[in-house]
């Protein structure tokens, strides 16, 4: 069961890295001088990568460190490029064309691909109770997505219909290439998460694999953005270092240790599927800290949580086999 709680535990601590990213990103663009988002993204896999030499340190001071496979690093490290580096910015991506609502419908299709992947590449296997704990999350998690992106376009409503046919078009077009962004980076994500399960099962070293991502993806951002001409506005990120943007990177960096530390006990579909219910708490928080201005939870979105906190409970209890 400790690999389903730290799925859980992992779910949480990333609706908190995607909240924060969000209210980091909308400051940025608020700001007298923006720098590029793709700096923000940085400065969060920054932040990851002074966490992980702080608990790499604390690890190798107190325990004999493990044998290093080559394949695994290899593995992992194309994880931080796929996952770390491009699937995080493709999401970036996303949510800049989509706005919030509809980048959480695209995701809602990246437990598919992980649960596909899962039995076709590494055959994983489960009890029928899991089956069905699966589905419950994932038809909850649909749901709820629907749900948002319904609410969000009724607000949107009066605005979009002061346009005229060529600017519909363009919003049109807006939204299908935001569309296919997210499906992309949810592909990306789920074939690097089962890269990831199969690289953890190597090396055997939770510590070790994240601090792998995180440093391949750094290394991979920062050529991207010198080669983009970006230097001066990474130096300027850095010596003003945005708080939100250093809270998404410990919430990411703390996520990530918690679900990959899952995948080392249990089947990566089952993971995924848990951390499915990212979206929940990521709406439970953003009511919890609205500060007297708190969003208003439909009964129907708090009905679509109940159904994926039920799916999750029979996850948890049901068992897998491997």
């Amino acid at each position: 069961m400790s690999g389903e709680i730290f799925a859980l535990i992992a779910a949480v601590l990333w609706s908190l890295h995607v909240i924060y990213a969000r209210k980091a990103h909308s400051k940025n663009a608020a700001s007298a001088n923006p720098f590029d988002p793709m700096v923000g993204l940085f400065i969060t896999i920054l932040v990851n990568n002074i966490i992980n030499v702080f608990v790499l340190g604390v690890r190798y001071l107190f325990w004999p460190p493990a044998p290093v496979h080559t394949t695994g690093i290899l593995i992992i490290a194309i994880v931080g490029i796929t996952n770390s580096f491009v699937g995080r910015g493709l999401l970036f991506l996303t949510v800049s064309i989509l706005g919030a609502a509809r980048t959480g419908l695209t995701r809602a299709t990246m437990p598919v691909f992980v649960l596909l992947g899962g039995v076709l590449v590494l055959g994983e296997r489960f009890s029928p109770l899991s089956w069905v704990g699966i589905a419950i999350v994932l038809f909850g998690l649909f749901l709820m997505s629907i749900d948002t992106v319904r609410r969000d376009k009724n607000a949107k409503l009066e605005e979009t219909a002061l346009l005229d046919t060529e600017k519909r078009k363009a919003e049109r077009l807006r939204l299908m290439k935001g569309i296919l962004v997210g499906m992309s980076a949810s592909m990306i994500l789920g074939g690097g998460s089962i890269m990831r399960k199969a690289g953890v099962d190597i090396l055997q070293d939770t510590i070790l694999a994240v601090s792998v991502d995180f440093f391949t993806a750094l290394l991979v951002c920062t050529t991207v953005l010198l080669i983009r001409g970006k230097g001066k506005e990474i130096v300027r990120a850095i010596r003003h270092i945005e708080f939100n943007y250093m809270m998404s990177g410990v919430f990411a960096s703390a996520g990530l240790f918690a679900m990959v530390y899952s995948l080392s006990l249990i089947p990566v579909a089952i993971t995924n599927s848990i951390t499915a219910t990212e979206p929940l708490f990521t709406i439970l928080f953003v009511w919890l800290m609205k500060d007297g201005k708190k969003e208003k939870l439909g009964i129907q979105t708090l009905f679509f949580g109940i159904i994926m906190v039920i799916g999750t409970i029979i996850l948890i209890t049901s068992g897998t086999t491997m």
